[in-house]
């Protein structure tokens, strides 16, 4: 059973305490912002006049009256006026903790206000007298000239840092400072304010950084200090000798501490970060350490942390109230945070928990001695159906107790139980009398719901191989135990007596692939945001499969490239329609969900269902999918197993050219277009680009007269996959001759044929067989006549011409040998019309020959001539003219 801790704070005049919770009454700070805490519970106060960006601090009498506030520089009476020597006070509105107050121990009309002035000013640490017989009864600061007297404790520099708490056995209390690395520790007692402190070196680190809070336990055994800076600490602080020790670093996960607070029980620390500037937003956190673990190790309080909130702001201080909440300012925020049970294991947070009627709080909160919030009165065991026990301490023994519960009940036991009978928040009222007084204590409790549970509950699972073990996801129980497990923390276990301790380390670790081989029956443990819980009895129960195991549904889908690949075998089912084929297998008439996993072992833990409308398999072309059938009414397991088998089918595979030409130059000559591999399985269907059929019935190939863009499609008469590739259907005609473009009587003669026509042309020289090329120009040439043959490259005809190359030897030998016997131009004969001279040297004309002639034989008038080198003119009949010269040979 979870045991909670609530606390009623309070004051029995001197016997029980001599100064009480309720000088904490009243609360001012931000912007004019304020509460009223005298009735035990936080009301909105308006009056206060003070607005300050952190520091502030409040006190009243020991009934809960206010007496005065301070932002640590002017003092204000309870009527909101400001004291006549109460302004020019040492402190600062932006330093932490700007102030603190302390009642002299032995006497109600004497107060001290401690300063501390922020970390870049001049006047460090001092104290002010409050004496409240002064003005009227409204209290003054004690001055001369209405001017505030100091008494300067610590100069500069000194951190923004104050606390206090009550002496251990003493009517004293301790206020702690910090300086230059180390605490300064002042004692106040019934003689005042003592001058020498006690000192303590803080170590290895150095705390004493600008910004962030500084606390005392309620029970005076700890201290922490934030320094945003160089970090947060924890100490021991020993409370009857005022001595700092044992300095650890609690780890805040990289961020800036600023507000610190322990719960009343001191069993938990509250911790909000932030960050120096306030143009933010900054990421601000809410921490919790626990120090009432059995090890108190830095390390492991450090790894119990726990973060309870987070959101964007700047930074905000910790103020325990009068009623045991932790309260948490919001800056520039017409509201303020809660914590809820703060000694609690089960401590919750709200963040706009309480609204400050139009006012605005900045950064800080008033701090106050923190023995004033130690518990007197406790009750434990808040959850509904428990029995919830109250106690009070006392320094004097208590003649006689009268208890009122708030619910009409009531008790003289002086530590009685009661078992409330409905969640609400009650009224208590204690009347205790001791030898020397009746004091009557009004406090409000809260009593806690309990989750609303059903139990016991039978938790149905299949057997995949009728041997009655099997593994269950006893997280499906939880449907079962709760309507809304919203804001639950839900752990099973295998004892009934581990459930009711609550142990995490004996809760069962994989609640979801539990086999009942381990246990038949299991616990829950229930348990609400309050700690409160409940124990619910699982019975695990294993239901043999009414399905056939043999039974097999195949889902048949044809490949497709949707995944870019149309033949790897992968492809998206819709397979929710098979839901009613399998449940046609069972007993109709009944309430039943359907699933579908990708393994057995996820049908049985019932986690990773597949959808069954959207499906890629992940196993190419065959894959079994588990299916799972269970009753929504009594969750019995009525079907596991491989029940679908999904098929992926290939596609029909045949090749078809992209592109076929028609001819032009032979219009009634069809092109034929067959696929190249055709199977007999397959059913083929030629469409147009409107997707008109071309021809009834099956056919392989098509004849094409007309061009345009056709499809085919082959099904398979088995499978019915389909396949639809296209053809192109282009024209194209034989060439049709320009010119050509000779360059020759060169070194390099060269041809260039220039051709039109619609089709794709390559080009040979002198034979029709090729070898064929791309380019329409012929390079080193021979003179002569050649024919050049110009080939459509889609079929339809080759385009012959000739051409000459004009040319001449360098040389002839006219022996007669039928060797070079005559000297002729070459490839002039292709021009018959041309005129050819030979001259000799000295530029006389021997002869005129003829194109189509043999040429010159060597001779001039019938006589031989002499070996030499001769020159030649020819005009040719396209209009050119060349000039050369050649050898005569004599051999």
């Amino acid at each position: 059973m979870k045991r909670f801790y609530f606390f009623i704070l309070f004051s029995l005049s001197l016997t029980l305490n001599t100064f009480s919770q309720k000088e904490a009454s009243h609360w001012y700070f931000g912007d004019r912002a304020g509460l009223d805490f005298s009735t035990g519970v936080p009301t909105v106060d308006t009056n206060g006049v003070l607005s300050t960006t952190e520091g502030c601090a409040t006190i009243s009498d020991i009934g809960g009256n206010l007496l005065f506030y301070t932002d640590g520089t002017t003092v204000w009476n309870k009527n909101h006026n400001r004291m006549p020597s109460g302004s020019g006070l040492l402190g600062d509105s932006s330093s932490s903790q700007s102030a603190i107050i302390v009642p002299k121990p032995d006497d109600n009309n004497i107060y001290y206000i401690f300063t501390v002035d922020w970390s870049g000013g001049e006047n460090g640490l001092n104290y002010y007298t409050v004496d409240m017989t002064l003005d009227s009864g409204l209290g003054d600061v004690i001055g001369t000239s209405n001017s505030p007297k100091p008494t300067k404790l610590l100069s500069l520099p000194v951190s923004e840092k104050i606390t206090a708490i009550k002496v251990k056995d003493e009517e004293a209390f301790w206020v702690i400072a910090t300086k230059e690395g180390r605490f300064y520790v002042y004692k106040v007692d019934e003689n005042g304010v003592e001058s020498t402190p006690v000192t303590g070196n803080l170590g290895f680190m150095n705390p004493d950084d600008m910004r962030g809070y500084l606390k005392t336990s309620p029970d005076g055994k700890f201290l922490v200090s934030a320094n945003m800076s160089s970090g947060t600490f924890l100490y021991d602080f020993d409370s009857a000798t005022g001595s700092v020790s044992n300095q650890r670093r609690l780890d805040l996960s990289n961020e800036f501490g600023y507000g610190v607070e322990f719960s009343p029980l001191s069993k938990k620390l509250y911790i909000s970060t932030g960050n120096f500037g306030r143009n933010g937003p900054y990421l601000e956190k809410l921490f919790k350490f626990s120090l009432d673990l059995a090890d108190l190790s830095i390390s492991n309080i450090n790894a119990n942390k726990i973060e309870m909130h987070s959101y964007m702001n700047s930074r905000a201080a910790l103020q325990v109230g009068v009623d045991g909440k932790i309260y948490r300012t919001i800056d520039n925020a017409s509201f303020l945070g809660v914590i809820n049970n703060p000694d609690s294991d089960g401590a919750t947070y709200t963040h706009n928990a309480i609204s400050l009627g139009g006012r605005l709080g900045t950064q800080g909160l008033p701090p106050f001695i923190q023995s004033f919030f130690a518990a007197l009165i406790s009750t434990e065991n808040l959850c509904l159906g428990n029995e919830t026990e109250f106690s009070i301490e006392s320094n004097e023994p208590i003649l006689s107790i009268e208890w009122d519960f708030g619910d009409g009940s009531t008790s003289t036991v002086l530590e009685p139980s009661h078992t409330y009978t409905t969640a609400a928040d009650y009224i208590v009222n204690v009347e205790v009398t001791t030898a020397t007084e009746t004091k009557t204590i009004t406090q409000t409790i809260t009593i806690f719901d309990v989750p609303v549970v059903t139990t016991p509950i039978d938790l149905f699972q299949c057997d995949d191989d009728t041997d009655g073990v099997t593994v269950f996801n006893l997280n499906e129980a939880i449907q079962l135990m709760v309507t809304d497990p919203a804001n639950l923390n839900i752990k099973f276990y295998q004892k009934n007596i581990d459930a009711i301790e609550g142990n995490s380390v004996k809760s069962i670790q994989n609640a979801q692939d539990f086999s009942n081989a381990l246990a038949t029956q299991v616990y829950a443990r229930i348990e609400n945001t309050y700690g409160c819980e409940k124990i619910v009895e699982i019975n695990l129960k294993v239901s043999s499969t009414s399905i056939n195991s043999d039974y097999s549904l195949i889902i048949n889908e044809c490949d497709d490239s949707t995944d870019g690949d149309d033949t790897n075998g992968f492809t998206s089912f819709n397979f929710a329609d098979g839901s009613a084929t399998i449940l046609d297998q069972l007993p109709s008439n009944q309430n039943l969900a359907v699933t579908y996993y990708e393994s057995m072992s996820d049908g049985l833990e019932e986690i990773n269902a597949i959808n069954p409308e959207n499906y890629t398999n992940t196993t190419a072309f065959t894959q079994k999918i588990v299916v799972r059938i269970e009753s929504e009414d009594n969750n019995k397991c009525l079907g596991l197993g491989y029940f679908i088998t999904l098929q992926v089918n290939e596609l029909p595979n045949f090749d078809l050219p992209e592109e076929a030409f028609t001819c032009i130059n032979n219009p009634l000559e069809p092109v034929v277009v067959s696929v190249m591999n055709p199977q007999d399985v397959y059913n083929y269907q030629w469409t147009d680009s409107s997707d008109t059929d071309l021809v009834n019935g099956n056919t392989a190939s098509y004849n094409f007269t007309e061009p345009g863009s056709y499809k085919l499609t082959a099904y398979n008469s088995v499978t019915n996959c389909s396949r639809t590739k296209t053809i192109l259907i282009s024209s194209s005609n034989i060439a049709a001759f320009q010119d050509f473009k000779v360059e020759d009587a060169a070194e390099n003669n060269t041809v260039t044929v220039n051709v039109t026509g619609e089709g794709d042309y390559e080009y040979a020289l002198d034979n029709q067989y090729g070898v064929y090329q791309d380019s329409n120009m012929f390079e080193n040439v021979t003179s002569g006549i050649h024919t050049i043959y110009i080939r459509d490259k889609n079929g339809c005809g080759t385009l012959e011409e000739e051409v000459s190359v004009i040319g001449f030897p360098k040389f002839f030998t006219p022996n007669g040998d039928g060797f070079n016997d005559f000297w002729q131009i070459d490839g002039v004969s292709f021009q018959p019309t041309s005129l050819i001279y030979i001259f000799d040297r000295l530029g006389k004309v021997i002869t005129k020959i003829e194109p189509t002639s043999e040429g010159w034989n060597g001779t001039y008038r019938g006589k031989l001539m002499p070996e030499s080198d001769y020159w030649f003119k020819v005009k040719l009949e396209d209009g050119r003219t060349l000039k050369g010269n050649f050898s005569l040979i004599r051999r």
